[in-house]
């Protein structure tokens, strides 16, 4: 593990939230990675595609109250990265046995849409949890959780096995879903379908200790 300082930061963040208005459904590029046949008429897919084109660019910010004292943020608090840990206060927010941490706001209605650069980790996993799910010992994966994964096995969340430069999260609270793509190759890797009734937080774990970092949609 490399060494690193973890400061603790106050960073009161405040984002108005966007109206989204309705929209056709948006047309594949041309020359997009997309396997058509295999996903013709699959409800999750076309959810996915719909997304695509009605979603607004959400700034996911961290919170550091909530990071495990194994890893480390970045000063601007969106990047994260394993370390050896660090003398934080054992908060009821923070994350004591996964490796995980919130973002900084929290989603009880409405669309939004991140992007995460994970090319430089080996071990890592993304998606959203409930406000309420423990965060204390080793139950976090187990209920209330809706993720994607690389390089782990929780047992709850989706495998992605092919390595990727970075993973798409499209929320759609009113719709109950949470869909995962690969925003460089325009594919769909996994969409979860629920009624979901509590608030929910971007999450993010990583056990390497190279950066997941938080793009802006339009990155380069």
């Amino acid at each position: 593990m490399i060494n690193g300082v973890f400061v603790l930061q106050e960073f009161p963040v405040s984002m108005e939230r966007v109206q989204i208005s309705s929209q056709p459904d948006p047309q594949t590029p041309s020359g997009a990675l997309i396997h058509v046949p295999r996903y013709l008429g699959n409800l999750p897919f076309r959810v996915w595609k719909k997304m695509q084109d009605m979603v607004q660019n959400t700034p996911v910010i961290l919170d550091p109250n909530t990071a495990h004292p194994g890893l480390v943020l970045s000063d601007d608090l969106i990047s994260v990265r394993n370390s050896d840990y660090q003398p934080v206060p054992d908060n009821p927010e923070r994350f004591d046995w996964c490796l995980c941490v919130l973002g900084s706001e929290g989603f009880n209605s409405g669309t939004y849409c991140w992007d995460v650069e994970v090319k430089q980790s080996q071990y890592w996993s993304l998606g959203v949890t409930t406000a309420s799910n423990q965060r204390k010992g080793r139950g976090f994966f187990n209920t209330g959780v809706w993720f994607v994964e690389y390089g782990l096995y929780s047992g709850s969340g989706f495998r992605v096995t092919q390595k990727l430069d970075r993973v798409r999260v499209n929320l759609d609270y009113d719709g109950g879903t949470v869909s995962f793509s690969d925003p460089v190759t325009n594919t769909h890797l996994h969409t979860f379908t629920t009624s979901f009734t509590h608030t929910l937080f971007p999450f993010f774990s990583n056990y390497h200790s190279s950066s997941l970092r938080i793009l802006s949609i339009n990155s380069q």
